[in-house]
């Protein structure tokens, strides 16, 4: 990448300079090369991808993402600096507008859910471009929500495949195991793809896990972390079950005495999920229960502590959840409460499913029998780089 390249990148997007993660995979972008980046949430990421768009304007960039949050979030960006983008998805009234202008040649950008990449009449728009780059953004689906709960995402590779101008694959995650970067490479169809590993570890963020011998102990920690944290910002307090949700709400209700109003609740049952969001949001309720429905694309900047009140499915999953705490980059923390019950419960629900779903359980159940560092521990599960 050349100073002049860099400088345009920079104007265009707002900022002072590029930092190293993003110049080595902005280089290797810039030459044609498929790229895998990881790198924590503010490294930038997604500057790598969008200022392919200021190098090739008149090209198609599509983005593959799992949450509307996240396209919306993207197309802001883009409008910003004065990039045209437009995103697909289900109640979208602007859809129509946005497949005409993709017919027409008017995009620059164009951010879909994976299950968008069957329809025909969007395939059909996509012709009418040159697909420059495809970017896969939260790429770990592809391993933690692609098996269970998207198989469209075992979709994206063919639908690279079969476009005509052989484009650019970008995918970036903050959370990759190790193990899985050949599975997500070949899904995706990636030519030699080089990997860059960027800061993983986040500075401001403190893990602390804690064995809770019984339920009581359990509701126990929950409460004596919420009084500590009750004045210091939004609270997020994690379950495994829709049951567990609503047990620790009307707990916190009848026994901390919390006000309802103060709480805000999200589940894939629940019929107002993004109401309940927009009041956690808002700041009209300060503590969220939920089950991992709530998080992808979330970036609320001011959540102080995360309680994860059970055993997660795997390390991944976990460090997700922890996350989405401090993203203003203040002290944050997140809490795992964990026993063995909880490691047999997940054993239980995912029995029928593959042997990397039993593995992952048995990861992380083995970190928290360990007298290890949690976050040392959990960082070191991760493709390897720079802490």
């Amino acid at each position: 990448m050349t100073n002049k390249q860099e400088k345009m990148i920079c104007n265009s997007f707002g900022i002072a300079k590029l930092k190293a993660f993003q110049k080595d995979v902005i280089t290797d972008l810039l030459n044609g090369k498929d790229v895998l980046g990881l790198a924590r949430t503010s490294e930038g990421k997604s500057i790598c991808f969008l200022s392919m768009i200021a190098m090739h304007p008149n090209d198609l960039l599509i983005g593959i993402l799992p949450t509307v949050a996240l396209m919306r979030d993207l197309v802001q960006r883009c409008e910003d600096s004065k990039i045209r983008a437009g995103c697909l998805y289900s109640g979208n009234a602007e859809n129509t507008n946005i497949i005409e202008r993709l017919k027409h040649g008017k995009l620059q950008a164009l951010f879909v859910a994976p299950e968008r990449l069957n329809d025909p009449h969007l395939w059909k728009a996509i012709q009418k471009n040159r697909v420059h780059l495809v970017v896969v953004d939260e790429v770990h689906c592809l391993t933690e929500w692609g098996s269970e709960f998207r198989p469209m995402y075992r979709n994206i590779g063919k639908f690279i495949k079969d476009l005509p101008s052989s484009p650019v694959v970008a995918a970036f995650s903050a959370t990759v195991m190790q193990e899985d970067i050949p599975y997500i490479t070949k899904s995706l169809r990636m030519k030699n793809p080089t990997v860059h590993i960027g800061k993983l570890k986040r500075s401001n963020l403190s893990l602390e896990k804690v064995f809770v011998k019984t339920e009581a102990i359990r509701y126990g920690k929950v409460k004596k972390a919420i009084l500590k944290y009750a004045d210091k910002g939004k609270i997020v307090i994690y379950c495994t079950r829709v049951c567990d949700v609503e047990e620790i709400r009307d707990y916190l209700i009848e026994d901390c005495d919390i006000e309802a109003d103060e709480i805000a609740i999200c589940h894939s049952k629940l019929s107002n999920r993004a109401k309940q969001e927009q009041r956690f949001r808002s700041g009209k309720a300060r503590i969220m229960i939920a089950t991992s429905a709530f998080g992808m694309g979330v970036n609320i900047p001011d959540i102080r502590l995360i309680i994860v009140s059970q055993l997660p499915f795997s390390v991944a999953v976990f460090y997700q959840m922890a996350g989405r705490a401090g993203r203003d980059r203040k002290r944050a923390k997140a809490l795992l409460l964990w026993n063995d019950a909880d490691f047999q419960m997940n054993l239980d629900i995912i029995s029928n499913t593959d042997e990397r779903a039993i593995d992952a359980v048995n990861e992380l159940y083995a970190i928290c029998e360990s007298s290890d560092d949690l976050h040392d521990a959990v960082i070191g599960c991760f493709a390897k780089g720079g802490v």
